[in-house]
């Protein structure tokens, strides 16, 4: 692939190779994390897709993924019927909703053990939702519903 770039009809043109939209460097860089050898011919790469698949499943493999695929469906099942109804339908600043956004991002580093550090910062979520056009009382609320903490007490 030595000279990208020059313009000649062996090799890509830097207009060309432009609006392809990688290097050379990049493109090796990426095949060696994959495990793709670039120096082997094409045909050699490409894979024969079923190769490494077994075509016959033992039943056990079988009643393994089953299981599993219940389960599974279970677990789907049980956090529909716990998710709140009509959660963000409605309006799209729904109160409930943004409470949980928020807990999900503030307090995704929340330690207990380092609890000054890592808890969400109250005045800033407050802040937050006041520019978003809630009152001081509502975002006051929606901050109390998104804290998974009692705040004053030792946890």
């Amino acid at each position: 692939m030595a000279g990208w770039g020059i313009n000649n009809s062996d090799h890509w043109s830097a207009e060309k190779f432009d609006n392809y939209g990688f290097r050379r460097s990049d493109l090796k860089s990426f095949a060696d994390k994959i495990g793709v050898n670039l120096e082997i011919p094409l045909e050699e790469i490409i894979a024969n897709p079923t190769e490494n698949v077994s075509k016959n499943p033992s039943q056990e493999d079988i009643n393994h993924l089953k299981s599993k695929i219940a389960s599974l469906e279970k677990h789907i099942e049980k956090l529909t019927s716990e998710r709140p109804k009509y959660l963000g339908l409605y309006r799209e600043d729904d109160p409930l909703l943004l409470a949980i956004e928020i807990r999900n991002r503030e307090w995704a580093a929340y330690d207990p053990d380092n609890d000054r550090m890592t808890r969400g910062n109250q005045a800033a979520i407050k802040q937050e939702l006041e520019q978003r056009g809630f009152t001081s009382r509502q975002a006051e609320s929606i901050e109390l519903v998104a804290c998974p903490i009692i705040r004053g007490r030792q946890t």
